[in-house]
C-alpha cells in the first residue's frame, strides 16, 4: 500500500513539471527585431567615358652625353682639380700633366721654323736677283733652274718645320686635359703622381641637363609608336612623383634574341634631380577606348580591394560589389569588372552601408 502511494505521488509531480514546461510564459517571449534604418544618399548612373590605353615598359636613364675623357698624351699627372660630383663647363681643366718636355720640344720646333723661314727668304732673294739676268740670258738657264729648285726645297723645308711646330704645340696643349662638354664629373680616374698614356682614361663626364630614357618595346606594340609621343615614368628614387619626356628615337631594327625594339625619349632635367642609371617604370599612351566609369568618390577602398554599392531597383536595396578598376581621368574611375553601364551606384557610401540594406534617396 505504501509503495503504491509513493508511485502515485511521483507521477503527480512529473505531470506538474511537464505542464510548467509546455505552458509558455507570455512575459518571457523575445521581442521581434526592429528593421534597420535605410541608408540615405545620392546615386549616379555608371556611364561610358573615354580612357587612355598605355603601353607599360621598363627602362633606364642615361646622360645626353656620357663621355670618358682620355689623356691623348703621355706623362706624369701633376694636378687633378676635379672630384666626383664637380660641375664643369666645356674647356674646364680635368687634369694637368708634366709639360717640361713638351715645352722644350716646342722651343726646338719654333727655332727650326724660324731657321727654315730665313733660308727660304734667302733663296727667294737669290732667285729674284737672278731673274732679270736669266731673262737677258746673262745667266745660264741651268743655273737659274737650280735657284728655282732651291726655293721649292726651302718652301718644303719650312712647311715641314711649321708642321713640327704645330705638333709640338698640340703636345703641349694636351698636357692640360679639358672637358669636351659641360656636365657633372661622375668619376675621376687619376691622381697626382700617376703616369698616363695616350689612351688612359682621366675622368667620366655626364651631361645631365637632358637625360635619355632608353626603353625596350615588344614587337607587337611597335606599330603604335610615333616620334613625339609623351612618355610618363616613375623611379624608385622619387616615389609618388611622375616625370615626362618625349619620344625622340626609334631603333632601326628589332633585337633578334628578345624580339623587342630599343627606343629613346628625351627628358628635361634642368633641376638635376634625375641621375644616369636610374631604373624606371614608364608608360606610353597608345590610344583611347570607351569604358564603364563611376565617380571616384563612389569607391570604397579597403586595403587592396575596391568596392561600390549598386542600388537594386526591384527591392531598392544595396548590393555590394567588388570591382576591378583601371585608370582615372577627370574625377571618374574606369570599372573593368563588377558594374555595367546604367547601373545606379551610391556616391560617398557611409561607413554603415552594407550589402542588403534598404536605400532611401536624399531629399
Amino acid at each position: 500500500m505504501k509503495r503504491t502511494s509513493l508511485i502515485l505521488l511521483m507521477a503527480a509531480a512529473y505531470c506538474v513539471v511537464a505542464c510548467q514546461k509546455t505552458t509558455p510564459d507570455p512575459a518571457a517571449a523575445p521581442a521581434p527585431k526592429a528593421a534597420p534604418p535605410p541608408i540615405q544618399g545620392r546615386t549616379v548612373k555608371a556611364t561610358e567615358r573615354s580612357f587612355p590605353r598605355f603601353l607599360r615598359v621598363t627602362g633606364q636613364l642615361t646622360g645626353q652625353r656620357d663621355a670618358v675623357v682620355a689623356a691623348d698624351s703621355t706623362g706624369r699627372v701633376m694636378t687633378a682639380p676635379v672630384e666626383r660630383g664637380s660641375i664643369v663647363k666645356a674647356g674646364d681643366v680635368l687634369a694637368t700633366l708634366d709639360d717640361r718636355q713638351a715645352k722644350l720640344s716646342l722651343a726646338e720646333a719654333n727655332a727650326s721654323a724660324e731657321l727654315a723661314k730665313s733660308r727660304l727668304a734667302l733663296a727667294k732673294n737669290e732667285q729674284e736677283r737672278n731673274k732679270p739676268l736669266a731673262e737677258k740670258k746673262a745667266v745660264a738657264d741651268a743655273d737659274y733652274q737650280k735657284l728655282l729648285t732651291e726655293v721649292s726645297a726651302r718652301e718644303a723645308e719650312l712647311a715641314g718645320a711649321v708642321s713640327r711646330q704645330e705638333q709640338a704645340q698640340k703636345t703641349l696643349d694636351d698636357c692640360t686635359i679639358r672637358a669636351v662638354a659641360g656636365g657633372v664629373v661622375a668619376e675621376r680616374m687619376v691622381d697626382p703622381g700617376e703616369y698616363v698614356r695616350v689612351d688612359s682614361a682621366v675622368a667620366r663626364v655626364v651631361d645631365q641637363s637632358t637625360m635619355r630614357l632608353v626603353l625596350n618595346v615588344p614587337e607587337t606594340e611597335v606599330g603604335g609608336l610615333e616620334i613625339g609621343q609623351t612618355v610618363e615614368f616613375t623611379t624608385a628614387a622619387f616615389a609618388g612623383q611622375t616625370f615626362k619626356g618625349k619620344l625622340k628615337f626609334l631603333g632601326a631594327a628589332m633585337r633578334e634574341a628578345s624580339r623587342d625594339l630599343v627606343i629613346e625619349a628625351a627628358v628635361d632635367n634642368a633641376d638635376g634631380k634625375l641621375r644616369a642609371g636610374f631604373f624606371c617604370d614608364a608608360r606610353i599612351q597608345m590610344r583611347e577606348e570607351k569604358a564603364v566609369a563611376v565617380p571616384e568618390d563612389a569607391l570604397r577602398i579597403e586595403g587592396s580591394r575596391r568596392k561600390v554599392f549598386v542600388v537594386t531597383p526591384e527591392s531598392n536595396t544595396l548590393s555590394e560589389r567588388l570591382v576591378e578598376v583601371g585608370d582615372t581621368r577627370e574625377g571618374f574611375t574606369e570599372i573593368r569588372k563588377g558594374v555595367v553601364k546604367d547601373e545606379a551606384v551610391l556616391v560617398k557610401p557611409p561607413a554603415e552601408a552594407t550589402d542588403g540594406l534598404p536605400f532611401q534617396p536624399k531629399a
